[in-house]
């Protein structure tokens, strides 16, 4: 069993040379990275590395396509490994309004609207709708850790009230409601984000990953 690495991905990108000769090539799709039983396939590391460029607000250039080659190939592995997990678990449910939020905030990063957006994926020859699904395999993956690790989230009160007893003397009781909900909230987060690290590496060191 094979576990990626950064190096690894580097020299391989190097020395295969895949992809973007120049901005306006065209080329043929096939099979970069197989996942377990999933694949990455040139046209996806393509359409990710522009989605990245775009959504970042930096320009199509060769070099900033080069700079991004790794980081892609790495968050396409990532989402397969993702997406595996979910679909054995049968994960179906994620809140539709966190996705449209997110889409919405992208746009307005863009100074556009979710039309504009698509509209700028259209002029760019990349897929808007593969842009829509990464983030709903986040927003799955997150329903996914919390079904799996809910019952492990108690947060320790004693810890919640001695970080905000230093705030008791200058804080109304509306005030201090409101800062024990949010110091409680991080916690949970926090909580939920070592649960999800942890998942994905357990995972990460047990699938196989192939460069072809």
């Amino acid at each position: 069993m094979k576990k990626f690495s950064v190096l690894a991905i580097l020299v391989y990108i190097f020395m295969s040379n895949l992809l973007f000769v120049n901005l306006q090539s065209q080329i043929n799709n096939f099979i970069v990275v197989k996942v377990g039983n999933t694949i990455v396939t040139s046209v996806d590391i393509q359409n990710q590395i522009i989605t990245n460029l775009i959504v970042n607000k930096q320009e199509l250039t060769q070099l900033n396509i080069d700079k991004n080659k790794n980081f892609s190939v790495q968050s396409l592995i990532r989402k397969s490994i993702k997406k595996s997990e979910i679909d054995k678990y049968k994960i179906t449910n994620y809140n539709p309004a966190d996705l449209q939020k997110y889409i919405e905030n992208v746009a307005k990063n863009l100074n556009t609207d979710q039309n504009g957006l698509k509209e700028i994926f259209k002029q760019a020859k990349i897929d808007y709708d593969s842009f829509v699904e990464n983030y709903k395999v986040e927003l799955l993956w997150n329903t996914l850790i919390f079904s799996l690790y809910q019952n492990q989230t108690n947060i320790n009160m004693v810890e919640v009230n001695n970080e905000i007893e230093n705030l008791k003397e200058n804080t109304n009781n509306d005030e201090l409601k409101k800062l024990k909900e949010a110091v409680i909230n991080r916690k949970r987060e926090e909580k939920f984000q070592l649960f999800s690290r942890s998942h994905f590496t357990n995972l990460e060191n047990t699938i196989n990953i192939n460069f072809q």
